[in-house]
């Protein structure tokens, strides 16, 4: 096994390894940017055995994730608790994750559940036109948007802080729709290693149910496949209203990944 001391050295040594699933991989990237120094709540690790390989991050608030075959989780899991590494509530595949529960339960006697089931998917066609009311927020902007962002992680049960820096930071990738002097249902595009992932979709509940959000998504997703690329995003596997969305838009399903949490 192998401890790194920044998320650009692990990001480097197994690039290649990252890139055989670029979508599953997709907030492995978005963690390592952000790791700069290690410790025993911020830290990245690989382990390996013949042709299997298990990747490790962890960054501080965020889940930790894992990245590879299940069949190396035990000594992961192992070597976590033995060396009294954090471990909280992590995101990765479903066949990880399933793993996981059973070593967790078996040798530890904790007991983890999938709190978040999500299927991640893809679309590259044009269905729609896009809607000329969505636009590209601007800097005075940014005080609505973090709220908004703070409804958000309340509305889908996320245990993420809204950071009005990052809302700033990240602002030229929201775009909204604004209705009565307010932003009424905003999404995000979040690129990174090539890919291009719509994400913190959300809709004022008083706005519900006019089409907002599709008028939202279906402009990001135009604006991505035009740029010659493939939209992506995660849907909850429990809210029917949101996978009917994406399916009528085009969106299939690629794979299946879950946020686990201690019980």
């Amino acid at each position: 096994m192998k401890i790194y001391k920044t998320g650009k050295e692990l990001i480097d040594e197994e690039n290649e390894f990252l890139n055989e699933n670029k979508y599953m991989s997709f907030f492995f990237f978005l963690d390592a940017k952000i790791l700069h120094s290690v410790d025993k709540k911020n830290f990245a690790m690989k382990f390996e055995k013949d042709n299997q390989k298990l990747l490790i991050i962890k960054v501080e608030p965020y889940n930790t994730i894992f990245y590879g075959d299940e069949a190396l989780a035990k000594e992961a899991i192992d070597f976590l608790f033995d060396n009294e590494y954090e471990f909280n509530n992590y995101l990765c595949s479903e066949l990880i994750g399933d793993e996981i529960v059973r070593i967790l339960h078996e040798s530890y006697s904790i007991d983890y559940e999938e709190a978040l089931a999500m299927d991640f998917m893809e679309c590259s066609l044009i269905s729609e036109e896009s809607s000329n009311d969505v636009r590209q927020p601007n800097i005075d902007d940014v005080e609505e948007l973090y709220q908004l962002m703070k409804e958000f992680n309340k509305d889908c049960g996320l245990l993420d802080e809204a950071n009005k820096e990052q809302v700033e930071k990240n602002i030229s990738g929201y775009r909204v729709l604004k209705m009565d002097n307010k932003i009424v249902s905003m999404a995000r595009i979040v690129h990174t290693n090539d890919s291009y992932k719509i994400v913190d979709v959300y809709t004022r509940p008083e706005y519900r149910g006019k089409g907002l959000a599709r008028k939202v998504v279906n402009t990001i997703k135009n604006e991505i496949i035009n740029g010659g690329n493939i939209a992506t995003l995660n849907v909850d596997k429990k809210n029917p209203i949101s996978n009917k969305l994406y399916y009528d838009l085009g969106f299939r399903k690629v794979f299946s990944q879950g946020e686990y949490r201690r019980k």
